[in-house]
């Protein structure tokens, strides 16, 4: 018979990674019709019966075969995968913007066939943040090394960075903090604050320019209203306790706009040991619609950013990037509204002050 092979006498080594000669040995067929029918690969009008299709599948699932993608990637000018680079800041406590945000790139990614890797690269020993493997494209999560960045640039790898800034054939995806800090401000002024204060980010906190951003919006804001700003919006709070007794205290501060909400926890927290009642005394809105503001009493009036939103998009632009290489594209700077989401943290001032 044509293409039959004995193969009584064969044995089959038993390896700790199945390969696709162990796979072939079982079947009676070439390693070349394996990897055709495991990689899908119908060129050349390849053609295989059904019947010993469906047996090469279930012999590598049987074997707990998986393809080499270093060895696939030598013969292909697309690897089908994308790294992501600031695991670091996926991690933060307790929750963050980027993990929802991960969660949309990563299933459009997929949908589209795509491997996504995540890497914790040794800066001691190298100055670049990017995968030792090749890769078709990379999502930047807030920041990456200069180096990073000009290996990317030079060798022009396509990249997207959410929430940053990158270099110049890069596209950013970034939530409008300016608009959503106006918008805040003018909601509180509406209720009728004129004594609003500022509770800047924890010095723990790595440089980003929402806060700059969120700072100085805050001071325009009263400037516009003709009110003058409580006094510390430009100090990072390192302690919870001796912002509030500054504040609102000693200032009578009758509303906080709080950089986060982890800035937010730490003033609800202290707030009840110095007996400051949230919203009663003081009103208190902060950035970053987390799952634990809905949670903590008060609820949280707070600013929202469309993690989930941005994701999407910045995969969508690094997709286009991708797999249309001939085109020009042009860097884009996409910014997204935030939302303002009123919960019972923020009331009227109290009457008697």
């Amino acid at each position: 018979m044509a293409n039959k092979r004995n193969t009584k006498n064969t044995t089959i080594s038993s390896t700790v990674r199945p390969t696709a000669r162990e796979i072939a040995l079982r079947c009676d067929v070439s390693v070349a019709t394996v990897s055709r029918v495991l990689n899908h690969n119908n060129n050349n009008n390849f053609s295989v019966r059904r019947e010993l299709c469906e047996k090469i599948i279930k012999t590598a699932k049987n074997l707990g075969y998986r393809p080499n993608l270093a060895a696939r990637n030598l013969v292909r000018q697309r690897t089908h995968t994308i790294a992501v680079l600031g695991r670091d800041t996926t991690s933060g406590w307790p929750t963050n913007i980027y993990q929802p945000m991960c969660e949309a790139a990563f299933r459009l990614f997929q949908r589209h066939k795509y491997n996504i890797c995540m890497t914790a690269p040794n800066m001691e020993m190298d100055d670049t943040e990017l995968p030792p493997w090749r890769v078709d494209g990379v999502i930047v999560i807030q920041e990456c090394s200069p180096e990073t960045i000009d290996e990317m640039e030079r060798t022009r790898l396509p990249y997207v960075v959410v929430n940053g800034v990158g270099g110049p054939s890069c596209s950013t995806v970034a939530p409008d903090d300016i608009d959503a800090t106006q918008r805040a401000m003018r909601y509180l002024l509406e209720l009728g604050h004129k004594r609003i204060a500022y509770a800047g980010p924890l010095p723990k906190h790595r440089e980003h320019i929402s806060m700059s951003d969120r700072r100085q919006t805050y001071l325009s804001e009263l400037d516009a209203a003709g009110l003058e700003p409580v006094s510390g919006a430009e100090a990072l709070v390192k302690s919870g306790l001796d912002f509030l007794v500054s504040a609102v205290l000693k200032q009578k501060a009758t509303a906080i706009v709080a950089y986060d909400h982890v800035v937010a926890m730490k003033i609800v927290h202290d707030a009840n040991i110095l007996s400051i009642k949230i919203p009663g005394q003081v009103s208190l809105l902060c950035f970053n619609d987390e799952r634990i503001c809905d949670l903590v009493v008060p609820p949280l009036t707070t600013v929202g950013v469309p993690s989930y939103k941005m994701g999407e998009i910045a995969a969508e632009l690094l997709l286009k990037k991708i797999e249309s290489p001939e085109e020009n594209h042009p860097p884009e700077c996409i910014k997204l509204q935030e939302d303002l989401i009123i919960r019972s943290s923020t009331i009227k001032p109290p009457i008697d002050l």
